[in-house]
């Protein structure tokens, strides 16, 4: 950054890196729809998600560095909040388009797949009505919309997002003081 340049705010610092976040969680969910049929596009996946700490980590660290001393633990929160909110619009818009326009019958068939599968493990061997009751509602098309998954997407990346963040900007914090105290 320049000397004179004054550093950017909160809102345009997470918009800008949440546009590079955002492509890193389409190519993510892009491995996550593969991975039904590859197991090397499962273990990518998974790789990619262990790898966004780190990711928000840099960002954080990055924004740090550009605010200075003056940063605190609530704006480095508060920019990692921002940050996932504009990741989860990017990401948003390609999976709709995904359950939209490529593959409408996704949301169907991993909502099969998961009845298959506590059925195969007896999860409700104890009340299989319930798991009946489910299977009648999957037959007669009862699965939710893409826009309501879309939405449910947004609101799962916000929260656990929020957690992320703030344990994230506690690191930063922490580092950013024990570096300043041995000096």
């Amino acid at each position: 950054m320049k000397k004179n340049e004054k550093p950017k705010g909160i809102v345009q610092f997470a918009m800008e890196w949440g546009v590079y976040m955002g492509l890193y969680f389409v190519v993510k969910f892009i491995f996550e729809v593969w991975s039904m049929d590859s197991f090397f596009c499962n273990a990518v996946a998974l790789a990619m998600l262990l790898c966004v700490p780190v990711f928000v980590y840099f960002v954080m660290n990055k924004y740090h560095t550009q605010i200075g001393e003056s940063c605190y633990f609530s704006q480095l929160w508060m920019m990692g909040i921002f940050l996932f909110f504009f990741t989860s619009l990017i990401s948003s818009l390609a999976q709709y388009i995904y359950y939209v326009y490529i593959n409408p019958d996704y949301i169907k068939l991993q909502f099969q797949s998961a009845v298959e599968l506590m059925d195969a493990w007896g999860v409700m061997a104890n009340d299989p009505s319930l798991l009946e009751s489910v299977k009648e509602g999957l037959d007669k098309g009862n699965v939710p919309s893409p826009m309501s998954v879309v939405l449910e997407r947004i609101w799962v990346n916000l929260f656990f997002g929020s957690l992320l963040s703030a344990a994230v900007a506690g690191l930063v914090r922490m580092r950013f003081n024990s570096k300043h105290t041995k000096q």
